[in-house]
């Protein structure tokens, strides 16, 4: 209604003071825009429809300021100096954008500047409580604490939503950088040889499991073996004594068995056999034997001895097997 009145005054007014005074009226609000109007000094009012639109004739109204609503983009590189003391240069970025134009226009002749010393002010306050390796770790949690500590106290005092803070890589002196990466590089070559050491250590603790496990199962293989001769070694030596063999007969003769037996399997393996068994005394041992098996027990002298005279060997003579 009120554009309507306006245009119809200018008309009937007519003439070039018409247009000028009717010009002077109508203002142009872009997209992503706001104007902020002023009367005699005072806010009036913000105007965020876009098009051609009219200021009333009166009171008399100013546009103080066309707001933009677009994203505003700040960078600075920030000098900061970190936990274990080196001065690092942290290159940071932030998007803002105008949630209230009035707040904008009057709460600070530059709010945008006023907004970038805040936020670097948070960044040097949260990378002065890190050490340097740990800025390349935390620039994303740098960004989301920033927006955190100043996010809302930016939109109260000066109308702009802080959007992100985005944090890039850190900037130290050449030869700092030359020193931290050779440091880098020795921690990296130390971990390495430990790791390889731990590898070694439990390399050598499973194969000390292995053999201790291996040498259970051999000792239990031994321990049934070892059962298995002695039953068999019983079995014998009673069957010996049974064909009328005394005692000591009977047990070298399977002793004797047993050690021939042993060297037979070992040399079956083309192994080179040390022994302190005197071979030719047991080939003379199981001879002299064999001899006394032979002779009767009973009647008769042999080779001018009685029937109760002992063998040459010292061994008593036992009865013929066989009758």
């Amino acid at each position: 209604m009120i554009e309507t009145i306006i245009i119809g005054g200018a008309i009937l007014i007519g003439g070039g003071t018409g247009a000028a005074w009717l010009s002077s009226m109508i203002m142009n609000v872009k997209e992503k825009q706001e104007v902020i109007l002023e009367s005699f000094g005072k806010y009036v009012q913000t105007v965020k429809n876009p098009g051609l639109r009219l200021k009333k004739p009166w009171p008399f109204q100013t546009v103080a300021e066309n707001v933009s609503l677009a994203l505003y983009e700040m960078k600075e590189d920030l000098a900061t100096k970190t936990k274990d003391n080196i001065f690092v240069t942290v290159p940071i970025k932030m998007h803002l954008q105008v949630e209230d134009s009035k707040k904008y226009h009057y709460e600070s002749n530059d709010p945008v500047k006023q907004v970038m010393s805040r936020v670097a002010a948070t960044v040097k306050q949260l990378t002065s409580n890190m050490d340097f390796a740990e800025l390349y770790q935390a620039r994303e949690t740098i960004s989301d604490q920033v927006r955190e500590k100043v996010g809302k106290e930016i939109t109260e005092l000066y109308g702009m939503r802080l959007i992100d803070v985005i944090v890039d890589e850190p900037h130290a002196p050449a030869d700092l950088q030359a020193k931290y990466n050779n440091v880098k590089g020795s921690e990296m070559e130390r971990q390495t040889m430990l790791n390889m050491a731990e590898a070694e250590k439990k390399r050598m603790i499973l194969e000390a499991e292995g053999r201790k496990e291996a040498q259970r199962l051999d000792g239990e293989g031994i321990a049934a073996q070892r059962a298995a001769i002695f039953e068999n070694y019983a079995a014998q030596f009673n069957n010996l004594a049974k064909s009328g063999l005394t005692e000591d007969m009977a047990h070298q003769i399977i002793t004797l068995a047993m050690q021939n037996d042993t060297i037979r399997d070992a040399a079956a393996k083309g192994n080179v056999i040390i022994t302190n068994a005197n071979a030719n005394q047991a080939l003379s041992d199981m001879q002299a034997l064999g001899k006394t098996l032979t002779k009767p027990v009973h009647g008769g002298h042999a080779n001018g001895n009685d029937e109760h005279s002992a063998p040459a060997n010292g061994m008593p003579r036992a009865p013929k097997l066989g009758g």
